[in-house]
């Protein structure tokens, strides 16, 4: 009786450990992508002097999946949306498990509240000073309706994360 105690903690233990692994993995999609996209809002930057708005709000995500962490979607086709991520140079080289967004504003504009679903401290309220962006992943990793959110921005160096791997 013993033995079997002993084999039942020992399973559920590795149980939880290899789903916590799992989800790791997928959360390095989100965190490459992002900066993927800071690398690429830079790069636009010093051409154009000033960062793309591509999403125009940090709730319209590409690509539109609403099984996000559930189902990858394929990236890029012919919308307005996708061919804004192409002329800022982000295109994935499979099938994605996350939502992306990033919007972009001018140095006199307030960057936008990344949202309720990560907090955030000492998030600029008011103009930056600068012109900025602010990118953002999501997905329901979990299936239970915690979505794990991602968030980079132009005046940090930070990937901020709420529910990682949830």
């Amino acid at each position: 009786m013993v033995v079997v105690a002993i084999i039942g903690v020992l399973a559920t233990i590795a149980v939880y450990g290899t789903s916590k692994y799992i989800a790791s993995s997928k959360t390095g999609e989100a965190v490459q992508m992002l900066g993927a996209i800071k690398a690429a809002q830079e790069s636009y930057k010093d051409e154009t002097y000033g960062y793309l708005d591509v999403s125009g709000s940090l709730s319209t995500y590409y690509p539109s999946n609403p099984h996000a962490g559930q189902a990858k979607a394929q990236w890029g086709g012919s919308d307005p949306l996708s061919e804004k991520w192409a002329a800022l140079g982000i295109n994935p080289s499979g099938p994605v498990l996350f939502g992306y967004a990033c919007v972009a504003g001018a140095a006199d504009a307030a960057p936008p509240n990344p949202g309720s679903d990560i907090a955030i401290g000492n998030w600029p309220s008011a103009a930056v000073g600068a012109p900025w962006y602010v990118a953002k992943a999501h997905a329901d990793l979990d299936q239970g309706g915690n979505e794990s959110v991602y968030v980079a921005a132009s005046f940090t160096t930070q990937i901020f994360s709420a529910n990682e791997g949830q």
